[in-house]
């Protein structure tokens, strides 16, 4: 991993962070492409490929994987407690019988999709499709934030649609981990001389360490945080633009508290931020809206710049015609029958035209990377990085280009709809 200038590189990602939040919304309403595509067009700007002002590559150097995979990881981990928080209070409880189908049935439909277009187009070993299956399962909140945020998205995607995708991809994130384990414990197991990885050591480890750690521990967190924010609330002169700088100090600290015992840090910090989010009165709305734009910028954002500087392109040319088939399949099979199947269990996704537009986006993004990352560590299993990065690539073309252009269709569709 080579950067020849690491102020340069700070400078650079200063400079296009300050254009973004000057130019906040027009982006997405005028140039019609998302900011995480800006980003990592930059990042291809600034990499190998063009100025070689980055030099980065997780697939075949552990020092740049180490690197882009805690990056990843901590994007993840302000990322969805940041989309706990803009959900609003109660939502969970309100709709859980619909996420619970999302996450429980749409993330299996979506491991397996996902692992049949790479061993029909790639033509991988099984197991190894298996893992990349359930490597792309998990949706990205960064690239969803397009269509859950923001004056565009509040004016054309109806209220239940775009809370239910910014949830799922909150949640799903850390919830992949048990599904990742899964073919990567079965592919150790094989391996000659090889012990501890059968089914019990996933129970143990992943379901009741990992899991059960964060989702116990995150919700004390969040509590803990929200009694210290109704604490300082009472005080007349506490500045209510602290009390909001705690979320983040939340996200950070559960993140490192629960890497640190070994749990899913992750998952652990959206539990933390929906507990927090409880603890918000509705005098506060204005604020969490203004605190997630600027934690979309400085902690969101910049991970998409180093993916565009990472991108494998030598890797991608010799997969051949592989490449775009497997691509289109990803895009077009991965998710979006799935949502049509299940639509109806869900109460967001019932009319035909809110199904569609849930079953596209759900973009691959940065979970999907950090799993890549973590999984070719354990295994070395070189695939894994060309593959998901190229599915994560597109998913941020595609997905950066249609966000806008749908999200409005989706709403004359519904005036249309309402229209005698």
């Amino acid at each position: 991993m080579t950067i020849p200038d690491p102020w340069l590189l700070a400078f650079s990602v200063a400079v296009l962070l300050l254009l973004l939040g000057a130019t906040s919304g027009l982006v997405n309403s005028e140039l019609w492409m998302s900011e995480p595509l800006v980003c990592a067009m930059a990042g291809i700007l600034l990499g190998p490929l063009v100025l070689g002002f980055i030099r980065i590559d997780p697939g075949q150097d552990p020092a740049a994987r180490a690197v882009f995979r805690e990056a990843a990881r901590v994007t993840l981990g302000v990322a969805v407690l940041a989309s706990a928080i803009r959900l609003p209070r109660g939502w969970l409880r309100r709709r859980w019988r619909g996420l619970a189908v999302a996450l429980g049935p749409g993330m299996l439909l979506m491991w397996a999709a996902g692992a049949a277009v790479a061993w029909l187009c790639l033509g991988l070993p099984f197991l190894q499709c298996a893992l990349i299956g359930a490597i792309l399962a998990p949706t990205d909140p960064v690239l969803s934030a397009p269509v859950v945020s923001g004056p565009l998205a509040q004016r054309t995607v109806p209220y239940d649609l775009r809370h239910a995708i910014n949830a799922e991809s909150g949640i799903n994130d850390g919830l992949a981990q048990p599904f990742v384990m899964i073919p990567l414990f079965i592919i150790l197991a094989l391996r000659p001389g090889d012990h501890g990885h059968g089914i019990g050591d996933w129970l143990l480890h992943v379901l009741v360490i990992e899991v059960g750690s964060a989702v116990v521990l995150g919700a004390a967190a969040g509590y803990g945080a929200c009694l210290c924010m109704r604490r300082a609330a009472r005080h007349p002169d506490t500045e209510r633009s602290s009390l909001l700088t705690i979320a983040l100090a939340l996200a950070l600290a559960t993140l490192a508290g629960l890497q640190a015992i070994g749990g899913n840090g992750v998952l652990g910090a959206f539990v933390a931020g929906a507990v927090l989010n409880e603890s918000f009165s509705t005098e506060h709305e204005e604020h969490q809206e203004h605190f997630n734009e600027a934690v979309a910028r400085f902690f969101d954002l910049p991970i998409m710049l180093l993916f565009g500087a990472a991108l494998p392109w030598a890797a991608w040319v010799q997969m051949g015609w592989r490449a775009p088939v497997f691509v289109v399949c990803i895009l077009l099979f991965r998710r979006l029958p799935a949502w049509i199947a299940l639509g109806g269990l869900m109460a967001w996704t019932r009319p035909l035209s809110h199904r569609l537009f849930a079953g596209w986006f759900g973009p691959v993004g940065a979970a999907a990377l950090f799993y890549a990352c973590d999984a070719q560590d354990r295994t070395g299993i070189g695939s894994l990085w060309p593959v998901v990065s190229l599915a994560a690539a597109a998913s941020v073309v595609a997905h950066g280009i249609t966000a806008t252009h749908l999200s409005v269709f989706l709403r004359r569709s519904r005036e249309r709809a309402d229209t005698p």
